[in-house]
């Protein structure tokens, strides 16, 4: 065998060990899959439509809107009243007198009423005006006369209350009757003394008034009837039958009060006016 020969088998030898050690170095061939990897779908944003018609719920007058998902819609507005129709108020039948409605005060209102007067307004007036500001509301026949029957009652208290302080004034005029009193006089004796600082010849310094004249009264008949809106001094005058209620009492002496303590109750006394 000659050189070149020998060469050639040498090359051969040396490329064949060359591929048989890159092919042991090589990992082995793996399958090809037969799935391709998913790709990531962002989902969809919600959209905010108006319902659409025919339905009673979608009607635009009830301004209701929906929010459309990918599992349907949903519808938002007012919830339903699906209470039982017990525990709903009974409307207050009102009470109609030539085309008004009477309801009671709430608050005072100028040119209507002051708070709690029953009064009968139009109807007009009640809702516009009365209803809708929470100054007034209806009232009922039944209620009127709960009202009345319980007005009624604390007439009848203040009256005999008044009835009870025109005696005790009374009894006291009666217990300081004295050889002073004539029999001609429609009325004598004492019932209220008051006690100022006077000058030699009786003048006051400084006048009495009927509201200290009211005062006094309460002072010296505690348990009378002095409170209320019809309890005043009507009249005053002194021994000469001169009014004075005008102007404040100047001078000491005697004068002759009426005191209204009631719608129907008035008590006449006299007053002593004396220095100190």
């Amino acid at each position: 065998m000659n050189f070149t020969t020998r060469l050639a088998l040498l090359v051969v030898v040396v490329c064949s060990m060359a591929e048989a050690k890159s092919s042991a170095a090589a990992p082995p061939n793996k399958a090809a899959s037969t799935y391709s990897r998913a790709s990531f779908v962002p989902p969809a944003s919600p959209t905010l439509t108006k319902a659409g018609w025919p339905s009673a719920a979608n009607h635009p007058s009830r301004v209701q809107k929906q929010i459309v998902t990918g599992y349907g819609t949903e519808l938002l507005g007012r919830k339903k009243n699906t209470g039982s129709s017990s525990t709903k108020t009974a409307a207050v039948p009102p009470v109609t007198k030539n085309g008004k409605i009477q309801i009671k005060m709430l608050t005072s209102v100028p040119n209507i009423g002051q708070a709690g007067d029953i009064v009968f307004v139009s109807s007009a007036v009640f809702q516009n005006q009365l209803q809708r500001q929470k100054k007034a509301r209806l009232i009922s026949a039944e209620e009127v006369a709960l009202i009345e029957a319980e007005k009624q009652k604390e007439e009848a208290e203040a009256t005999q209350k008044a009835i009870d302080t025109k005696k005790m004034m009374e009894e006291t005029m009666l217990a300081s009757v004295g050889e002073e009193c004539s029999t001609d006089q429609d009325i004598c004796g004492v019932a209220l003394t008051m006690k100022r600082k006077a000058g030699p010849e009786g003048n006051l310094f400084g006048g009495i008034n009927p509201k200290m004249i009211m005062e006094e009264l309460a002072n010296a008949f505690p348990d009378g009837s002095w409170e209320g809106k019809q309890v005043k001094l009507t009249d005053m005058k002194d021994s000469d039958g001169k009014d004075v209620k005008k102007k404040d009492i100047k001078h000491t002496g005697e004068y002759t009060c009426v005191v209204k303590l009631g719608s129907d109750v008035d008590v006449t006394f006299i007053l002593s006016v004396v220095a100190e």
